[in-house]
Parts: structure tokens; C-alpha cells; sequence
């Protein structure tokens, strides 16, 4: 039995029960813990790494006189042919151009080329293609196709040239006077100083063997008709090209030939700086300066045993002091959570009042007060432990110039947790953070930066080091797996495709055998030895003024589901409970005035569809992946819909937005799209008497042809947003490059408006639904002119500003229109025969009429 307490005394007891908690609370984070049992290992030491030419090669006499010609003939994207999209060089390929954040189209070989052509700009200013044999064996009118781009808007090729079984030795190929040497051992390869071509790499810095072992390269013989870019010596010693320019004297078309894939870091290179001639400088590198940021995070965070001792913190300044002769006004940043300080063993409490002692050498910044996880936490408790933090620096006179923060894990910076936003600004004024999460953590080449209600997130790399390893011996997969990261691996590859760099480490990796110290030393000393990069640090302020200014297209986060990621999953916030989300599984993407809304009421009828709630301030469409919502956030946008077998989301300016099909793709990448193609003309006519009906004042006293003729700039801008929903190939593509084309969904505007009840009966089998009787429940309405929903005997029809009667086109306005949309209607029916897309029954009269 329970004895009575009175209520008095009950208080009384709380109240003690509190103060012992506060009490444990700030005791224990001065507590000395006792020390750790059993002696500390003696550090080891590993050599950083050699380069094999002691004079680190030459330089090109051509790097700073060189100067690109013609960019204004292509757009900035490459044609990326490969052999089948799940290809595993295929893969590498993609991943150097998302790490160079080279826009690309991926195309297979097949029957059909993809459209070169866009206007008068060529599509591509650069093809990569993955097999040369691919190539050499098209069909004849796809080659002469492809020859014939290249040389009308001067587009080279870059292949990769593999080793054909059938060959032992030698062969020629068909059309160039040049011989390749298949299935050969390459050593001594080299970048000689006399090509054109290299810009990072360094010239004659030889690479006695390269990693791979068997007969897996070709080569090439050198010719004065050709440019040899990277030279190697096949097993008798003769020199050859591993790879090759030819300069397009026979056909015309330049051609860069490589003799082996990607899994060579030093072909890498090679491929690199090919981008970058190719694409006259707009693709792959375009500055030798790399910014390195090197963030110690976790200082006084560990386990006893683990911790940086005084002697670590001495050798922790040598090793700022040796990185700066390397990278131009270098220094560390030590990140802190002061909760934890003097919790080491008696050597490790040493090493922290070391740290206290020489923290002027230093810059920090603060993680949080006791490493607490962000997204747990509301905003009144973040600002309680971060001012605790910041005292914790006044108290110890910590130098903590900069507005830059990190919460530990990365917990609530991505996916966004608004408190820790808040509460930065508050009490730190953070300007700036970091993190590795966004979109995701693998893989890393696709990692970028974003700002959210003010503060610039930059993306973080990881360098192969975590708060486990302290000791060479133990690290995972061996110290080799470690050195293959430095020599030519993923941490080579991230300093050499970003021009910013932030690296997060942790203490213990400066602690014991030092691989923090061993790690960027290597890494330094190869870089060096193998490229002509440039190292320099900045402050993270100016980091991420630079970063937004080379990338401006990032500074709008794309939300993601984090539910669909593990990791992303773990860092949400408690209350977030991922299985009640809905978002939609269809969009009605479009284009305006071509039926869409009545698209939407008919398909609203269906008892398996439900669609979004009424937006505040919106009369009929959410415009989220185009417009303003989008930057309310993704639970703000999930929050709008019911479950249901489909949920829909109807806005029609989605179709010719610039970023409504990535926002789309990266939140609901499943998402099956539903598109109307209506005659172009028609709907550019209708789009333009609409604001007329509408009084709109950007139109007034302006007829469709001074719209045409651009007579001002209301008029230009009118023409501009007038055109554009009609471009269809043009938008489509955007949208194909995104989304399969299983998911794409035409629907023919004329037989929409003539027979919606079959379009929605083949639409609803498209979305796996069940039966639905549309034939009677849509009728035609002889007082509206259009079809209506047709329910318990009577009719509901759309809008007043729906189905209006418009003046007859004239005949020379739809001359005129004819010769706008000519090009795109011609793009349009190739793309869908390649796609194997039905052809709108307006389509071929209309290509004829538009000769």
C-alpha cells in the first residue's frame, strides 16, 4: 500500500527532485572523469604520399592565352549515347558530369536519334558517347545525321575507344587514317605539355603503371594528324597515344578518343579536361582555384580513451601551420559542444585545457551545448542550450568570428526543422552552415547547397574519417582502403569537380595515430604532384557568397520525401509521422487553355480520386512546383490532400515552368503526368483573347499581331508567355528527362473537346481504376457550348471565363502562326514517334497546312 504524502510535502519533494537534476545537470559537465585503463597505444606513422616526378611536371604554355570561339551556337547541355542507361561505365560517366553539374541528356542507341536541334541553336555543344564501335557502326543516316551536327555547329565527339576481342593487334577505322592498337598494357602515361587539350592535369608527370593489371587499354599511333593528348608506352616501350584528338581534316567532325573507361583516375583527367574544350569552357572545369574547408567537429565530444591529448593539440597547430605553405591563408575550425569539456581520462582533460590554452591559434564555431539533436527539441529549448554554448566561449575566451553554425548529425538543417532556423538566428546571428544530407547523402557527386529563411547551407564532404577512426590499424577495410580515397579515389575526385570544398573530421581523428593530419597531407601532396589546381581558404561568409554566385540555380532547396530515405527518416522530428503523408500520385500539368480544369472536374467525379483542399488565396490551383507555395515547405504541400486510391494536383502552369519538373521529380518522382496537346495555334489564340475578355491592362490596345511584333515591351512579354505553351517538344523534353515516359500521359485536345467521355475512359484504365460510367455523367450543354458534369439529373458546368467564343482566326494571323510554331510542330511529331506517344489527330493537317 502506497502511504499518504501531503500535498505540501509532495511539492517540497519536486521541487528537491529538480534542484538535484540541475544540480547533476552543470556538475557533471566539469566532472574530472577517472582515467581510462590501460596505457594509450604509441602513435604510428605513415609517409604521406611521394610523387613519382620530382620537379611535379611543367606547366602549358597555353593556359593563359587560350581562348574559346562560338558558344553562342549551342546550348550548355551535352548528348550523353550510352550503351544501355544501367551500364556501369554509364554510371561513372554520370556521375563526373552531376559532380561538374554539366546539364546532359542521356539517349541509348536505338532506331532514332534524339532531336540535335532547337530553333537555331543546336541542342548540344558536346556528345559523349560511351562505345566508339557504337558509333562507327550506325546506320548510315543516323551517322551522316550526327556528322552533319557536329560540323554545322562545330560539336566535337568524345568517345571511349574499348578493346575489341576479335582484333590481337592492330586495326583501322573505317573513314580516319588512324590505327588502333587494342587490348595493350600502358605504362609510363603521361599529359605532354604540347597538347591543347589538359588544363587541370599537369603535364609530364609520368604514372610508371596504372591500377589496372591485365590488357585493358588502346592505343594509338601517334601521327602528325592527330594531337595526342595523354601519351603511354605499350609493353615493347614505343611510345602511343592512350588518348587521341583527331582534328575532324578527313570528315570535319572533331573527335577526342579515349583509350580506356573512368575506373583509371588519371583518364578521369583526361575526360575532364576534354569537357571543358569540348563545350568551349561551359561544362567541366572552368577555374584552377579550389577553396578547402576543413571543419574538426565533436572538440571535447568522445569517449575516454579516445580523446586528443596536450601533445595532439601541439601537433595539431604544426599541422595547420604545414596545410598553410599548401593552401593560401589557411586555419582549422574547431567545432564545439562545451557540455562535454574535461570529461576525458586525467591525459585527455589535459589535452582540453590545452585546447582552452591555444585556442587563439584556432577559429571555432559551436555545435550544441550538450551534441543535442536538433529535431527533438522545440525552438525555446535550442535557444536555451545555445546560449549556454555561447557563454561557454565568452567564459574561455574562444575566437568565434564568423556567423557559422553546425548541428550535430546534421539533425534538423535538412530535412529543415524550422526551431533550429530560429534559434540560430537568435542567439548566433548564423549566416551560414553545412551539411552532407541534401538531397542526400549518396551519392556524394550530387550533393548541393540551398538557403532556407536566410541562411546559406553549403554541402558537405566527407572525407573516409568518422569518430571511430583513431588508429591506422583499425580503420575499415585496411590503411589501403584509405590511401585508394586519397591516390585517385573519392577524395581526390571531390577536391579536383568542387570548386568549394568542406570537409568534416572529428577530434579523435587528431587524436592517437593522427589520420587527420595524414589524410590532408596525402591528399594535398597528390593533388599537387597530379594536377594544377590552387588551393585557398576563406572564411565560411565569403565561402558561400562565392558558392551561390557560381551557382545561383541552388539557392531554392528542392524538397524531397524524407520519408522515402532512411537516413532522412531518423533525423525527422518526432511529431512527423510518415504513415499518415499524402501526396499527390498524378499531376495535371497543362499547358493553359487547353481544357485542363474541365480535365480536373471530370476526373474528380471518379469516387477513387480525390484531389487538394482550397488554397488560401488562390481561386482555383496550388501552383506549388511553379509559383510562390513552393517555399512554405513540403509538409505545408502535404497537408492539402486526403487519401484516396489517386490523388490528384491540377496547375496548369506547371507544363512550361523552367522548374516545375525537377520540384516535381525530386518530391513525388512516381507521380504518373498528364499532359493535353491542343493545336498551338488555336491555343495561343485562345490564351491571348482570354486576357482580352479578362480587361487585363498588360493587353490593352494591343492586337495579336502588335503582340507579335513585340511593338513594346508589354507586347514582348505577352509573345514570350503567349509562345511558350505551345512549344511542346521543347517543354516535353524537359519533362521526359525527368520522368520515364511510362509515366507521361498525352491526352489529344481535340478529341477532349469533341469526346471527353472516351478520353476519361481511357484515362481512368491508364490509372488502374475501376470502371466509371463517364458516358452518362458528362453531357453536352447547348446553352454553355461544351460538355458539363451531368449528376442526379442535372447539369454543373464550369466558370463564365470558361468555353468563351472568341473572333475567327484570320487567315494571315494564322499564317503568321503557322510559321511560329512550324519548327516545334516538326520537333514535336518526332519525339512522339520516338517515344511511340499516340499523334494527335490535329497534328499531321496541321503540318501540312504549315509547309
Amino acid at each position: 500500500m502506497i502511504p499518504y504524502i501531503p500535498a505540501r510535502t509532495l511539492k517540497a519533494l519536486k521541487i528537491a527532485v529538480a534542484f538535484v537534476c540541475i544540480y547533476i545537470f552543470f556538475f557533471t559537465s566539469f566532472l574530472h572523469w577517472p582515467d581510462s585503463a590501460g596505457p594509450r597505444l604509441a602513435p604510428r606513422r605513415i609517409s604521406s604520399y611521394s610523387c613519382p616526378s620530382l620537379s611535379r611536371g611543367d606547366t602549358y604554355s597555353h593556359i593563359h592565352s587560350f581562348s574559346f570561339n562560338d558558344t553562342s551556337l549551342t546550348e550548355s547541355r551535352i548528348l550523353l549515347l550510352l550503351e544501355n542507361v544501367y551500364s556501369r561505365h554509364g554510371r561513372l560517366i554520370t556521375q563526373m558530369l552531376n559532380a561538374t553539374k554539366c546539364s546532359y541528356k542521356i539517349e541509348t542507341f536505338s532506331k532514332d536519334l534524339p532531336l540535335l536541334t532547337a530553333s537555331s541553336l543546336g541542342r548540344y555543344s558536346a556528345i559523349v558517347i560511351e562505345n566508339f564501335n557504337r558509333y562507327v557502326n550506325l546506320p548510315k543516316s543516323n551517322r551522316r545525321l550526327l556528322d552533319k551536327y557536329s560540323q554545322e555547329y562545330k560539336v566535337p565527339i568524345i568517345s571511349f575507344v574499348p578493346g575489341r576481342a576479335e582484333y590481337f593487334a592492330s586495326s583501322k577505322v573505317r573513314g580516319m587514317n588512324l590505327t588502333i592498337w587494342h587490348n595493350q598494357k600502358a605504362n609510363n602515361i603521361r599529359f605532354p605539355s604540347s597538347s591543347m587539350i589538359p588544363f587541370v592535369a599537369r603535364p609530364e608527370v609520368v604514372l610508371p603503371n596504372p591500377l589496372s593489371d591485365g590488357k585493358e587499354w588502346t592505343l594509338f599511333d601517334e601521327s602528325p594528324s592527330f594531337e595526342s593528348v595523354m601519351v603511354a608506352e605499350d609493353a615493347q616501350g614505343k611510345r602511343r597515344a592512350a588518348i587521341v584528338r583527331d582534328r575532324g581534316v578527313t570528315d570535319g567532325v572533331e573527335k577526342i578518343l579515349i583509350g580506356h573507361n573512368l575506373t583509371e583516375w588519371i583518364v578521369g583527367l583526361g575526360f575532364l579536361d576534354s569537357l571543358r574544350w569540348s563545350t568551349k569552357g561551359r561544362c567541366g572545369i572552368a577555374t584552377l582555384d579550389r577553396f578547402i574547408q576543413i571543419d574538426m567537429d565533436d572538440v571535447f565530444v568522445g569517449a575516454r580513451g579516445t580523446r586528443m591529448v596536450a601533445n595532439d593539440v601541439v601537433d595539431l597547430i604544426q599541422s595547420q601551420d604545414s596545410l598553410r605553405s599548401r593552401i593560401l591563408n589557411f586555419s582549422y575550425l574547431l567545432g564545439y559542444s562545451g557540455a562535454y569539456f574535461l570529461h576525458g581520462d586525467n591525459e585527455e582533460d589535459e589535452g582540453d585545457r590545452m585546447l582552452i590554452k591555444k585556442a587563439s591559434n584556432f577559429y571555432w564555431f559551436p555545435h550544441m551545448w550538450k551534441h543535442n539533436h536538433a529535431q527533438d527539441h522545440n525552438e525555446s529549448f535550442l535557444e536555451s542550450t545555445m546560449i549556454l554554448n555561447k557563454q561557454f566561449a565568452l567564459d574561455n575566451n574562444l575566437n568565434v568570428p564568423f556567423d557559422y553554425a553546425i548541428s550535430p548529425q546534421h539533425a534538423g538543417v535538412y530535412p529543415v526543422h524550422l526551431p533550429l532556423y530560429e534559434a540560430w538566428e537568435k542567439v548566433w546571428k548564423v549566416k551560414t552552415t553545412s551539411t552532407e544530407e541534401y538531397p542526400h547523402l549518396r551519392p556524394w557527386s550530387n550533393r548541393k547547397g540551398f538557403i532556407h529563411r536566410g541562411i546559406k547551407v553549403l554541402p558537405r564532404q566527407t572525407c573516409g574519417l568518422y569518430t571511430h577512426t583513431q588508429f591506422f590499424h583499425l580503420y575499415p577495410g585496411g590503411v589501403n582502403k584509405l590511401i585508394s580515397l586519397i591516390e585517385g579515389g573519392d577524395l581526390f575526385w571531390t577536391v579536383v569537380l568542387n570548386p568549394i570544398s568542406i570537409f568534416m573530421t572529428h577530434q579523435q581523428n587528431f587524436a592517437h595515430d593522427q589520420l587527420g593530419p595524414y589524410t590532408f597531407d596525402s591528399l594535398l601532396s597528390f593533388l599537387q604532384c597530379w594536377t594544377q589546381l590552387q588551393f585557398k581558404w576563406e572564411d565560411p561568409i565569403s565561402l558561400a557568397d562565392r558558392y551561390f554566385s557560381l551557382f545561383p540555380s541552388e539557392k531554392s532547396p528542392l524538397w524531397s520525401n524524407p520519408c522515402s530515405d532512411d537516413r532522412h527518416r531518423s533525423i525527422l522530428s518526432p511529431k512527423f509521422n510518415c504513415t499518415n503523408l499524402t501526396l499527390p500520385n498524378v499531376l495535371i500539368v497543362g499547358p493553359q487553355k487547353t481544357g485542363t480544369t474541365a480535365l480536373e472536374s471530370f476526373l474528380e467525379m471518379h469516387p477513387g480520386v480525390g484531389k487538394n483542399g482550397m488554397v488560401e488565396g488562390s481561386f482555383e490551383e496550388v501552383q506549388f512546383f511553379s509559383g510562390e507555395n513552393y517555399a512554405k515547405g513540403f509538409e505545408w504541400y502535404a497537408g492539402l490532400f486526403p487519401n484516396a486510391s489517386v490523388v490528384m494536383e491540377k496547375s496548369a502552369t506547371y507544363f512550361d515552368s523552367v522548374v516545375a519538373a525537377e520540384r516535381a521529380a525530386t518530391l513525388i518522382p512516381h507521380a504518373r503526368i498528364i499532359v493535353i496537346l491542343h493545336d498551338p495555334i488555336q491555343r495561343a489564340y485562345s490564351w491571348y483573347n482570354h486576357l482580352v475578355a479578362r480587361n487585363e491592362t498588360i493587353v490593352a490596345g494591343l492586337s495579336m499581331d502588335d503582340v507579335l511584333d513585340g511593338v513594346s515591351a508589354s507586347a514582348k512579354k505577352i509573345r514570350s508567355r503567349c509562345i511558350s505553351g505551345g512549344r511542346y517538344a521543347h517543354h516535353l523534353d524537359r519533362w521526359l528527362q525527368l520522368f520515364p515516359s511510362t509515366q507521361l500521359y498525352l491526352i489529344d485536345g481535340g478529341a477532349f473537346k469533341d469526346h471527353p467521355s472516351q478520353v476519361m475512359s481511357d484515362l481512368t484504365e491508364w490509372l488502374e481504376l475501376p470502371y466509371f460510367d463517364y458516358e452518362s455523367s458528362i453531357k453536352f450543354s447547348r446553352k454553355k457550348g461544351f460538355y458539363c458534369k451531368f449528376i442526379s439529373g442535372r447539369s454543373s458546368c464550369l466558370g463564365s471565363s470558361k468555353g468563351r467564343i472568341y473572333p475567327t482566326l484570320s487567315p494571315s494571323l494564322s499564317s503568321r502562326l503557322c510559321s511560329v510554331f512550324r519548327n516545334d510542330n516538326i520537333a514535336l511529331e518526332a519525339m512522339l514517334r520516338k517515344h511511340r506517344f499516340p499523334i494527335p489527330s490535329w497534328l499531321p493537317p496541321l503540318l501540312d497546312r504549315c509547309q
